[in-house]
């Protein structure tokens, strides 16, 4: 019979009773990316008790599990030594991402803790950019002379020990050059006594060391690939690449590309803080902000300003920069909802922040907005309107800062809403938020209108 699950509140629990024998047995029966969505609850205090309590095994694990931001969390209560100790247990490739993540002076305690060997391996793959195939790629790899009897090439997969699993054999000649590969399974097809060069692939898809990710990434999904081998441009083998590691860069492929149509770049970034959500995303509502006040601006030249004819002047920017910050949240939640990182327990946390964001960026937008209504209507309009200036920027602005701020909330409750109604966020949220915010974007404007104006 198999234990039930651990969830974050018997950690805590086990944690207050001080029962840390138990929990660490229940954590070692634990997926160790369960264990790292588990710790996504936990504070700093508990993620520091955990930590001292796992052996560096599976403390190794998931931290590779780990977002980078509580990875960054959890190396701050680490002793150098521990560190260390977490890296020579780590595969290659995720012991340098890991390393790169450590502060100057964390570098250098460690590296003062490892193995010639161990310190030559880091700098090795170190040498390489991170969006390479040598940035990703894990030296590695069971690799094998072309001349060798299957016997001997499954004898070499027996005696030696990988931190990540081993599915493709390579063979290369005596140069170290790569001659082709093959899987395991077909290399147990073959007789013990027949040669690996005549069971391997002879045209492999291969990675030079300096190839961008996305093409690598590009050949993983063409040809169904679950190993690459790597190699330098004399093809001399140097490591190989996991289909773990192209799925994360496939992720951030993905995030970016959201990111970029949507307007919210702290999708990559995976930004927490609101302040640093909302330099990441204003940029790119000043530039639809100025698109829409042109639009006003000509709008109201065309109808003239005379009676409520200036007022409707400024609906499409009110309406267009409430659309676009709902869309920004929308984007960020939906996606963060695919890739389970958001939790009841955290819906709270999540709605604050973004009114929080949506409340900044209304205000820095409604204070320019109500500006360049002023210098419109003060200097350049030809027949200004019979309302008092200062009553027509005020309901501009304070509607831009309303509308906005409730646009960035329902984008990001309606997805959650809907989701747990069992019905798809990605395709249901954009009528959903857009019909939503244009309304209550056209009601807050308005109620200004009414309120404001009969001051």
């Amino acid at each position: 019979m198999t234990a039930k699950p651990l969830n974050t509140e018997e950690i805590r629990e086990l944690l207050r009773r001080k029962q840390f024998d138990q929990l660490r047995s229940r954590l070692s029966g634990t997926d160790p990316a369960d264990v790292a969505d588990l710790l996504n609850a936990c504070d700093g205090e508990e993620i520091k008790q955990i930590f001292n309590i796992l052996d560096n095994q599976l403390a190794s694990d998931v931290i590779v599990e780990m977002e980078s931001d509580d990875v960054d969390e959890v190396v701050e209560n680490l002793p150098e030594d521990r560190l260390a100790k977490l890296m020579k247990t780590m595969a290659p490739d995720d012991a340098v991402d890991f390393f790169h993540g450590l502060s100057d002076e964390e570098k250098a305690g460690v590296m003062t803790r490892l193995s010639p060997t161990e310190q030559e391996k880091l700098h090795h793959l170190s040498h390489y950019r991170d969006d390479s195939g040598g940035g990703l790629m894990t030296s590695e790899m069971c690799a094998v002379s072309g001349d060798a009897t299957i016997k001997e090439a499954i004898n070499g997969l027996i005696t030696s020990e990988y931190s990540d699993p081993v599915s493709m054999v390579f063979a290369v000649d005596r140069n170290n050059r790569l001659l082709g590969s093959v899987h395991i399974s077909d290399l147990l097809a073959n007789p013990a006594t027949a040669k690996v060069r005549d069971a391997i692939t002879s045209e492999p898809v291969f990675a030079y060391v300096d190839e961008d990710q996305e093409d690598i990434a590009r050949d993983f999904r063409k040809y169904n690939l679950y190993a690459m081998p790597v190699v330098d441009h004399n093809m001399k083998l140097v490591g190989r690449i996991t289909v773990d590691d192209v799925m994360e860069v496939l992720d951030e492929e993905i995030a970016e590309d959201i990111a970029h149509m949507s307007g919210a770049p702290d999708i990559e970034h995976r930004a927490e803080s609101p302040l640093r959500i909302v330099q990441l995303r204003l940029p790119w509502l000043l530039i639809t902000m100025f698109t829409g006040m042109l639009v006003s601006l000509v709008v109201g030249k065309i109808i003239g300003l005379h009676g409520a004819a200036v007022m409707a002047a400024f609906v499409p920017v009110i309406l267009g920069m409430g659309g676009n910050t709902g869309m920004q949240s929308t984007a960020v939640t939906v996606r963060s909802i695919a890739l389970g990182e958001i939790h009841l327990n955290r819906l709270l946390f999540i709605s604050l922040r973004e009114i929080m964001v949506g409340a900044m960026m209304g205000t820095v937008c409604g204070i320019i907005a109500a500006l360049i209504v002023a210098v419109n209507l003060r200097w350049f309009a030809v027949d200004p309107p019979h309302y008092p200036l200062v009553k027509l920027c005020l309901i501009v602005g304070i509607s831009m800062l309303t509308s906005m701020s409730f646009a960035a909330l329902s984008g990001t409750l309606l997805p959650i809403i809907l989701n747990r109604l069992h019905i798809d966020p990605a395709v249901a949220s954009g009528p959903f938020v857009s019909t939503s915010n244009d309304l209550s974007a056209s009601l807050i404007y308005l109620g200004m209108c009414t309120v404001l104006l009969r001051i």
